[in-house]
């Protein structure tokens, strides 16, 4: 058996029983992790905005629904992840060290830095396990509309949209319960909008 088949054979093997190992596992969420903990928050809106171009793809070529059925579509599908995202703002934004804690103690500094990684890399990961999952089962993902579809809003979409309204006045709000300068907030929001800032 020369050197290329057993590579590919063992490719094979590896692609056939990937699920079944611990090791491929852990090894993809530290991967997971790692990107998410490199990027900013811009990034993953970038990943939220190709996925609603998908599910407008989906909606309107593959199963030909109007606009208003494709609208519904994309709710549907990315409402928890745009709350994620909000949610990354709402951390990245008040738990940035010019928000409010000038005259604390190092240690205080410290604990809302852990605070705002923990806030900002899990949304990110969710959003990028999401994005993966679709990119991953992408014939599986386009064949299916979502389960909701043409049955109103669920209790869960509900609440997202509750949580999302308090994350957003949260962010309107943030430079005056903050006592940040305008320009201090718009330079925390705009160093995590830019997509290619690290």
């Amino acid at each position: 058996m020369t050197t290329i088949n057993l590579t590919v054979l063992t490719i094979r093997r590896f692609a056939h029983e990937h699920d079944d190992l611990p090791a491929f596992h852990a090894g993809y969420l530290v991967l997971t992790v790692l990107v998410a903990a490199l990027f900013n928050l811009g990034a993953f809106a970038v990943l939220i905005l190709a996925h609603v171009s998908l599910d407008i793809v989906k909606y309107r070529e593959v199963h030909q629904c109007n606009w208003r059925r494709t609208m519904e579509g994309v709710f549907h599908e990315n409402v928890f992840d745009v709350l994620l995202l909000a949610i990354g703002f709402v951390f990245a934004v008040y738990f940035h060290h010019t928000g409010g804690i000038a005259g604390v103690s190092g240690v205080m500094r410290a604990d809302v830095t852990i605070f705002r990684a923990f806030g900002t890399l899990i949304p990110k990961v969710e959003i990028l396990q999401d994005f993966l999952k679709v990119t991953l089962h992408l014939s599986a993902y386009l064949r299916f509309p979502h389960s909701q579809l043409g049955s109103g809003w669920s209790q869960g979409e509900r609440l997202c949209l509750f949580f999302l309204s308090a994350c957003v006045i949260l962010l309107i709000s943030a430079p005056f319960v903050q006592g940040m300068d305008a320009s201090d907030f718009g330079e925390i929001i705009a160093r995590e909008v830019a997509p290619w800032r690290f």
